[in-house]
């Protein structure tokens, strides 16, 4: 009996006392706020700035989001490098990388600004179609994942003074 009562305290002692403590909020700053997203981009025909601002708009606002003064401004630079060729002489390998640019902006001024890069690779054939489809996909794949980032980092934002939407 008296060891039932010892063994209790200690598991009630123990589970009081967990430190667990999570490291992102689960709601951001601006919660009820919308922010305007902006994309810009030099390329004429590419649907880059088009999927990360839909990806953009989709991590940042919800639907019963309110108009606010909040702006996620990016600029999207893409540039394409050979690699070399391959030892069949059939195929070069090309080199994609993407940079996002980003400012996050309130009424009162910038919050927060950086630039998130990321690089990939695909065969460059004599085959036309296949070499843009390569390159759409890659792009499509850099893309989403700079969105991803740059989603959570402004979601994990803390800001040294207080968001005013």
């Amino acid at each position: 009996m008296n060891t039932k009562i010892i063994f209790t305290i200690f598991v009630v002692y123990f589970l009081s006392s967990c430190a667990y403590k999570p490291l992102y909020r689960m709601t951001n700053l601006y919660y009820p706020h919308k922010v305007k997203i902006v994309i810009k981009s030099k390329e004429k025909y590419e649907n880059n700035a088009s999927t990360m601002k839909l990806l953009l708009d989709e991590k940042l606002n919800s639907k019963n989001s309110k108009d606010s003064n909040l702006k996620l401004v990016v600029s999207i630079k893409r540039v394409v490098s050979s690699m070399g060729i391959n030892k069949d002489l059939s195929s070069d390998a090309l080199m994609l990388e993407i940079e996002a640019r980003y400012v996050f902006l309130d009424k009162k001024g910038e919050l927060t600004s950086g630039s998130l890069s990321n690089t990939g690779s695909f065969n460059y054939t004599n085959n036309n179609y296949a070499n843009i489809v390569s390159m759409e996909d890659t792009s499509k794949k850099l893309v989403k994942s700079l969105s991803t980032d740059l989603a959570d980092l402004i979601l994990a934002l803390s800001a040294k003074r207080k968001i005013s939407p």
